[in-house]
């Protein structure tokens, strides 16, 4: 949902007294990318070319960024109204450029291959952020960061690529600190749990902005995932690689393919590889179209249980093999969202199904059905909403053409 940026925003970090300026900033870039290779595994290709960026442009590079993916955020929003994870009345472009408008330190652009910082920045304040941002410099010199967050992917997909990113940069940025400390060089694999640390120390963080904190849980959540989830990802990487083997740089074949691998490092990624399952709709029927589709995935998933059930609800969402959704336009103005999702076994299918029906009993703004089907041997779960007053049985069966595991992109 917030992969909108094709770079994405730094972890924000206290703004005291301005200091820094280009000589000092070249300074720091230097002295930073020879560890920073090191630490990533990532060949240092071609000088990083940087600029100080007054705060005005460094919110019209994000105001770009929105533009760019209108179509998809008109969507998104929509969708996301009717799956209950936004307020009705939310204006979702304005908010994410408030959001991220407010937090900006400085940022990498795949665009310009340039790195920016915020003037007014000191060396304290701007040092992690560089390093973070020097990551993805060094990553796009090895693989295209922007096909990576590419709306083409998907939803879920794109996440997960974006968690690769910021989880190996977030790693990196991490063990030069430690090292700093230690005086001496740390390898990433040797830092403790990062789960434990980082994630009340981004709660803490946030607290200091107000547009954060009167954001919807899904945008609060979908913000701290790719550096959270994305770091405890490579950061097992980092530590189960065969002795002796290089560091494992996270694209590639160490790429994932979905937030449910980044949710499950060890038990969907690195000792079995549980690819998504594609779901693939036919066309609508006569006097419909679909205005919008995408896949919700497990991580959003877990978000919107938790919305609804609590916490204990999470696990529901355990057993996740695919989905897609599509927003259907009908005559009358009736609009519908059309849910399947598929499941890894009946059981974990029949339990989704279960919980989901006790979701939409807490939404008497929308009504809809929960079917359970068997869709070529694969547990499915289809869910039908609109709005209260009208008629779920009015929305035709949107066919699934196929279900299939991703192709590569």
């Amino acid at each position: 949902m917030l992969v909108l940026l094709v770079a994405v925003v730094a972890l924000a970090c206290p703004r005291p007294d301005p200091s820094l300026d280009r000589a000092e900033l070249a300074a720091m870039i230097d002295s930073l990318l020879p560890p920073i290779a090191e630490a990533s595994g990532l060949e240092i290709r071609r000088p990083v070319d940087f600029q100080l960026q007054p705060a005005v442009e460094a919110r019209a590079f994000i105001e770009r960024q929105l533009d760019e993916q209108a179509a998809e955020l008109r969507g998104t929003e929509r969708s996301y109204r009717e799956f209950g994870l936004l307020p009705e009345t939310l204006d979702l472009r304005g908010l994410l450029l408030e959001l991220y408008t407010e937090q900006v330190v400085g940022y990498y652009d795949p665009g310009t291959t340039r790195l920016y910082v915020v003037e007014g920045m000191s060396r304290a304040a701007a040092e992690p952020v560089v390093a973070h941002e020097l990551v993805h410099a060094l990553q796009d010199q090895h693989t295209d960061l922007d096909s990576l967050v590419a709306p083409a992917r998907g939803n879920d997909r794109q996440m997960a690529a974006q968690a690769a990113a910021e989880g190996q940069a977030t790693v990196v940025m991490m063990a030069l600190q430690a090292a700093r400390l230690a005086r001496r060089p740390i390898d990433p694999a040797a830092l403790p749990d990062l789960g434990p640390v980082l994630g009340p120390a981004l709660e803490a963080e946030h607290e200091e902005f107000p547009v954060f904190a009167r954001a919807p849980r899904i945008v609060r959540e979908a913000l701290f995932f790719p550096y959270l989830h994305g770091a405890i990802f490579v950061q097992a990487l980092y530590r189960h690689r065969p002795v002796d083997e290089d560091i494992p740089v996270p694209f590639g074949d160490l790429l994932p393919t979905s937030t449910q691998q980044v949710m499950n490092p060890m038990d969907r990624f690195i000792r079995t590889r549980a690819e998504p399952l594609e779901i693939r709709f036919g066309p609508p029927s006569a006097g419909w179209s679909i205005a919008y589709e995408n896949t919700l995935g497990k991580f959003e998933l877990t978000v919107l249980l938790t919305e609804y059930l609590g916490e204990p609800a999470a696990d529901v969402a355990v057993g996740w093999a695919g989905d897609r959704y599509a927003l259907l336009d009908g005559p009358g103005g009736l609009t519908a969202l059309v849910w399947y999702s598929a499941w890894e076994d009946a059981a974990a299918a029949d339990r989704f199904a279960t919980r989901y029906r006790q979701l939409m009993e807490r939404r008497p703004e929308r009504v809809g059905e929960v079917v359970r089907q068997e869709l070529e041997d694969i547990p499915v779960v289809r869910v039908v909403k609109v709005a209260a007053g009208r008629d779920p049985a009015a929305v035709p069966a949107l066919a699934i053409q196929s279900v299939e595991e991703q192709p590569d992109l």
